[in-house]
């Protein structure tokens, strides 16, 4: 069976190691003073370099010819024999499935005999962070002041799950994701290595899925790789290809549900959920990669530059946060779903409103008949939505304290300010609110703000509708306490005391509060 590229390609010594100079150079100086730590913990995410690290440094450590730089001979019988796997004095024990006090006491029993090879017994924990409180504990005493024939390489990406006097113990180096350029280097030189020829938009994919894993880099380069036809000597990798073996969707398919969304078109939307449903195209890399590209509409914005997108030129960035904010959560749910066609679906009655022809155009005349059809700036006409009809404030007004309480489950904020305000009447479907502060007015309708109180309103009274907020200083929430009510209320002990306070009687003068400062602190 042939090797996996990314085994075939480790590194092999610090130089070989891409991105991590930060930490190689401090090594390669400690290696050159013979200033050795007794533990040391290995910090980043998964295919950054960590265990090729940990390797280096035990070969480099126990080489019989090192090298002035502080890099491993590679031609020793030592090295050979770690980089061959089968180094008596390089012990690699995954904590996740090893984790248990047993394990550890049972280390701490073998740790006492000297190296059988080198100069160094070299023990790598791997996922260090999965080991249990008991086992940690077991393990303290050992980090703290081991035999100097041994060195701990503790590897985790969740160092915020070892206790602190474990971090305290050893000498921590963090491990950074490899950047775009980074990675495709690293791809390009193994594909020439291998003599491949990767289009430039297959790379490109490959780079973006790696999300910064030169591990997974090079897997995904391997998944294609291994599709390839073995004769022949022309080996080429196409973006077709790459999209059909990783599963990664056309473009089209995302400006065609974005564009839906945007529009609130829902049956477009719902017919480009079928058409991924019918092209078997999986899920959870379809909203990774929609993702992406809304990642980089938002930054082009941000920054001010061209939007590689066309569809999404003249998307408002309101919109774009809630599309985003949407989609990451579709991307959390499909994790914990089995019908994830369900989730995608569910993006629809958050942004569409689906309505026949016939209905919109009977309550268009009747709209224009009672004078109370609502012009946009983007569109000629609001239509209402199909149950318009039964929108009645004083149900509304009397679920007021049920609707707040379900929106407080969602944004706290948001309920805060709608506690202070009140529904006051229905026109058509549109929801009239009064509030106390334009402060208030701007946070509620907010787009997503609107989604959510609109959405809850649906879910308590029945009825759908929309909403707008009227600033209505009558009705601003009186502060429940001031400096003047507090000396108003001290009680008198002497007359004499009385008659010196008088004399040195200090006036507080009121400070006027800006709108907003007031409309945040209201009620507290």
């Amino acid at each position: 069976m042939s090797t996996v590229l990314y085994r075939k390609y480790r590194a092999q010594n610090f130089d070989e190691l891409v991105g991590q100079n930060h930490i190689t150079k401090i090594l390669k100086n400690a290696i050159k003073s013979n200033q050795l730590s007794h533990a040391y913990l290995f910090v980043g995410s998964r295919g950054t370099g960590k265990t090729s690290t940990a390797r280096i440094l035990a070969k480099a450590v126990n080489c019989m010819s090192p090298l002035k730089d502080g890099n491993p001979c590679n031609k020793c019988d030592i090295c050979k024999s770690i980089s061959d796997g089968n180094f008596l004095d390089l012990i690699e024990i995954d904590a996740a499935s090893n984790r248990g006090i047993d394990q550890i006491r049972d280390l701490k029993e073998r740790i006492e005999f000297s190296p059988s090879q080198g100069r160094f017994k070299v023990y790598i924990i791997d996922e260090v962070h999965m080991l249990t409180n008991e086992a940690f504990n077991a393990l303290l005493k050992t980090l703290e002041e081991p035999p100097e024939h041994i060195i701990f390489i503790l590897a985790t990406t969740d160092s915020h799950k070892l206790p602190p006097t474990i971090l305290s113990r050893c000498q921590r180096y963090d491990f950074r994701l490899g950047n775009d350029e980074e990675i495709r280097q690293t791809l390009e030189s193994v594909a020439k290595s291998e003599g491949l020829k990767v289009e430039k938009g297959a790379l490109n994919i490959l780079v973006k899925n790696a999300r910064g894993s030169f591990r997974d880099a090079l897997s995904l380069l391997d998944v294609v790789f291994n599709g390839q036809p073995k004769e022949g000597s022309k080996k080429e990798i196409t973006e077709e290809e790459v999209r059909q073996i990783l599963g990664i969707p056309e473009i089209y398919i995302v400006e065609n549900l974005i564009t839906a969304l945007i529009k609130r078109d829902g049956k477009g939307a719902l017919d480009t959920i079928k058409e991924l449903e019918s092209t078997g195209i999986n899920l959870s890399q379809f909203v990774s990669y929609t993702l992406e590209i809304l990642r980089e509409i938002l930054v082009a914005k941000l920054s001010g530059t061209k939007v590689e997108y066309e569809f999404t030129k003249d998307i408002d960035q309101k919109v774009l946060i809630s599309l985003i904010t949407a989609f990451i959560n579709v991307e959390r749910d499909l994790k914990s779903t089995s019908n994830q066609i369900l989730i995608l679906q569910m993006l629809i009655p958050l942004f569409c409103k689906e309505e026949s022809k016939q209905v919109e155009e009977e309550k268009k005349v009747e709209k224009k008949k009672e004078g109370t059809i609502v012009e946009k700036k983007s569109e000629s006409v609001d239509v209402v939505c199909s149950d318009a009809g039964l929108l009645n404030v004083s149900d509304i007004q009397n679920s007021w304290k049920e609707i707040v309480q379900k929106i407080k489950m969602q944004n706290t904020a948001l309920s805060a300010f709608l506690d202070a305000s009140r529904a006051t009447e229905v026109k058509g479907d549109v929801l009239s609110i009064e509030v106390p502060f334009k402060f208030y007015k701007d946070q509620i309708e907010d787009y997503s703000s609107r989604q959510i109180v609109c959405n809850c309103i649906n879910e308590v009274v029945g009825v759908n509708c929309r909403i707008i907020c009227i600033v209505n200083d009558a009705v601003k929430p009186k502060l429940k306490s001031s400096a003047d009510v507090v000396l108003q209320n001290m009680p008198v002990i002497e007359k004499k005391r009385e008659k010196k306070k008088e004399s040195a009687k200090v006036e507080f003068k009121k400070t006027k509060l800006s709108s907003e400062v007031e409309a945040i602190f209201a009620g507290m």
